[in-house]
């Protein structure tokens, strides 16, 4: 009598309200999407070497996404980071969407997010359509590649703007673990 499918469970977990700030102080409610095609979150540390040397390329997918009806987030998952850090972190690495502060790790829970990077997109009815590797430059720890010869994440959002099935919607992030 109790009994309800897990798979409601998870999609009103998903889509409940969860309010975050980001690194200026402007709140946000990232999983509530509103004329938008998807919102991309993208799992960042300010200590990991993977995921700073993804900056320029998830800086090239940010901008060649541009008005392509996408939601950006950086998000901040370490509970010991300071908003000034993040904010700092920011502009180093030249990101140019909000950060968001999940200190708490209330978003990476939701998204099951485990390593830095990781993209997870989800479109506006809480499902997630692609998580994983932003490309397959790292293949585990100490096997990089010279150049990535897949693009999982672009892959990915090309589908979903063309108003297709990912292909591939689960890839094995290689990073620092949250």
């Amino acid at each position: 009598m109790h009994w309800v499918p897990k798979l409601l469970i998870s999609m009103f977990w998903l889509h409940s309200t969860l309010v975050l700030t980001d690194t200026a102080g402007v709140k946000h409610q990232p999983l509530q999407l509103r004329d938008q095609k998807a919102a991309v979150f993208i799992f960042v540390a300010v200590d990991c070497p993977i995921s700073n040397s993804y900056a320029p390329e998830i800086n090239r997918i940010i901008k060649a996404s541009k008005d392509k009806k996408l939601d950006f987030y950086i998000v901040y998952s370490d509970a010991n980071l300071s908003p000034a850090d993040a904010k700092k972190h920011m502009k180093q690495y030249g990101y140019a969407c909000p950060g968001l502060m999940d200190t708490g790790q209330a978003l990476a829970k939701k998204l099951k997010a485990g390593v830095t990077p990781e993209a997870v997109v989800v479109d506006p009815h809480g499902k997630v359509l692609y998580q994983g590797r932003i490309d397959n430059w790292y293949e585990d720890f100490g096997k990089q590649r010279y150049n990535a010869t897949k693009h999982d994440l672009q892959d990915a959002l090309d589908e979903i703007l063309a108003g297709k099935k990912v292909t591939t919607p689960v890839t094995k992030a290689v990073g620092c673990p949250i």
